[in-house]
């Protein structure tokens, strides 16, 4: 079992919505997409960095709202690429971004964002210990 992985599936109601979501606001490539007719139920694979997510339309895959969380090595640097690719920032009514960056207590930096069907990813980086 020393390749073993977990893949998180999200539960998505529009797969064309979500995909460009994920790929011009976030910056994941569509590694695969599978239709089962062309009117759905959809299925796709994105990554972004090592990171790895299922989308899916199907009515058996996860629950809209889940959570996700995503370890990445330099936050500020992602925030600051992501508000370029044209992610709004805090603030603003309709923004998907609900926090961040912010130290946490448990010595995480993190920010949050909610795709357009309501889950949240979360992006987080460990906080160095202070000298």
């Amino acid at each position: 079992m020393a390749n073993a992985r977990a893949v998180p599936i999200l539960k998505v109601t529009n797969m064309d919505a979500a995909l460009a979501f994920y790929g011009a606001t976030l910056g994941f490539a569509t590694d695969f997409r599978f239709s089962l007719t062309p009117h759905g139920p959809h299925y796709a694979g994105i990554s972004r960095d090592g990171m790895q997510l299922h989308l899916s339309t199907f009515s058996g895959d996860s629950v809209i709202g889940a959570a996700v969380y995503c370890y990445v090595d330099d936050i500020d640097g992602l925030f600051t690429e992501l508000v370029a690719r044209g992610l709004k920032v805090p603030g603003k009514a309709d923004s998907p971004v609900e926090d961040g960056p912010v130290n946490q207590t448990w010595d995480m930096r993190e920010f949050y964002v909610r795709d357009p069907d309501r889950n949240t990813i979360r992006f987080g980086s460990p906080i160095p210990p202070q000298r």
